[in-house]
This record gives structure tokens, C-alpha cells and sequence, in this order.
């Protein structure tokens, strides 16, 4: 394999490393814009209860109001397994987004060895070509001065 071909190849698993260094950047951002709401979200709750504990201090809550205040918190607890569940799965997403990064670079750190390698081959050859034809161009004025 001549290392213009391996250029190539190392220029493709280049290419894809920067692929999957990308999404693992977009992977990262949405789970932290999820982490965002989810904490926004458990804002939320600990504003509802504080709110509730103090007009239970004012005064006596109506039926009413208990009954808006248990629905609001269990769909505000709702929402938050919810982004919870989706945090797990980004999170799971991310992880496998990096095990691809990871596998990436080492295969291109595996081309970028065997490129080496052949270029290195390549140069022993072309030092021993030219060192051949040192010797013949010597050999040849050698004879041609000796007639």
C-alpha cells in the first residue's frame, strides 16, 4: 500500500473523528438544556410548596385549592420523571458518543502508525535506488576512465 493511499484513508478517518467529535459537542448541549429545565422544573416545585406552606400559615385553605394544588404538583412531579428519564437516555446517548469518539481516534492513530511505517519503507527505498544508481554512475566513470 503506497502512502498516498494511506493519506487518503487517514484524511477519511479524520473526517469521521470530526463527525463524531461534532455530535458528541450537540449530545452534550441537549443534555445540559435538559438538565436546565429539569432544574427549572424542580424550581418550579420548591416555589409551589413554599407558596402552599405559606398560605397554610395565613389562614385555612379551601377544598378547592388543595385539590388545584395536589393536581399542579403531581403534574409539576410529572414533568420532572420525565426530564429525568430523558436526562438518563441523553446521558446513555452520550456515553455511546464518546465510545465512538474513542474508537475513532484509535483507528486513526492505527493509520496514522502504519503511515509512518510506509513512509518510512518508502524512504529506505528511494535511498537504496539512489544509492544504486551512485554506485553504477561510480562503476560506469570507473570503466569509462580506465579505457
Amino acid at each position: 500500500m503506497n502512502s498516498e493511499r494511506i493519506s487518503k484513508i487517514l484524511d477519511f478517518k479524520q473526517f469521521k473523528r470530526d463527525i463524531h467529535e461534532a455530535e458528541l459537542k450537540k449530545y452534550l448541549e441537549a443534555l445540559n438544556s435538559e438538565k436546565r429545565k429539569l432544574a427549572s422544573i424542580e424550581d418550579d416545585i420548591q416555589k409551589i410548596i413554599t407558596e402552599y406552606l405559606q398560605s397554610q400559615d395565613d389562614g385555612s385553605i379551601n377544598i378547592k385549592e388543595l385539590n388545584f394544588f395536589y393536581d399542579y404538583l403531581n403534574y409539576m412531579n410529572k414533568l420532572a420523571e420525565d426530564r429525568r428519564n430523558i436526562i438518563t437516555k441523553k446521558t446513555q446517548e452520550l456515553e455511546e458518543k464518546k465510545e465512538q469518539l474513542i474508537n475513532a481516534n484509535i483507528e486513526k492513530q492505527m493509520i496514522e502508525i502504519l503511515h509512518d511505517k510506509v513512509l518510512k519503507e518508502e524512504l529506505k527505498e528511494t535511498e537504496k535506488r539512489l544509492q544504486s544508481e551512485i554506485d553504477l554512475n561510480f562503476l560506469y566513470n570507473q570503466n569509462r576512465d580506465e579505457k
